[in-house]
């Protein structure tokens, strides 16, 4: 007597991390305006304005290199004085 055997595949979906030293799509949310002049500034991010109550408000969209460039942008908005409401991290590689 034979048994037929079913064919099971195991597929194993491994999910790319982040990296200090790896490239990543990142969104920044700043409140205020940022002067779209800044996209160079800022790594060459793209940058929409939105209003949201009376309340100003940017996104910055773009791959960057690794976390330092991030950490530059950041200092940047700091010394600007622009307050970071979100930074999320879209895509790695």
């Amino acid at each position: 007597m034979r048994v037929a055997r079913a064919a099971v595949s195991i597929v194993f979906m491994v999910k790319p991390y982040a990296t200090m030293k790896g490239p990543a799509v990142y969104r920044l949310r700043v409140q205020g305006r940022i002067p779209l002049e800044w996209s160079c500034r800022m790594m060459g991010m793209n940058i929409t304005m939105s209003c949201d109550g009376g309340d100003e408000r940017s996104t910055l969209v773009g791959r960057l290199p690794d976390q330092a460039a991030l950490s530059g942008i950041l200092n940047d908005l700091y010394e600007e004085q622009y307050p970071v409401l979100s930074v999320e991290c879209l895509e790695i590689g």
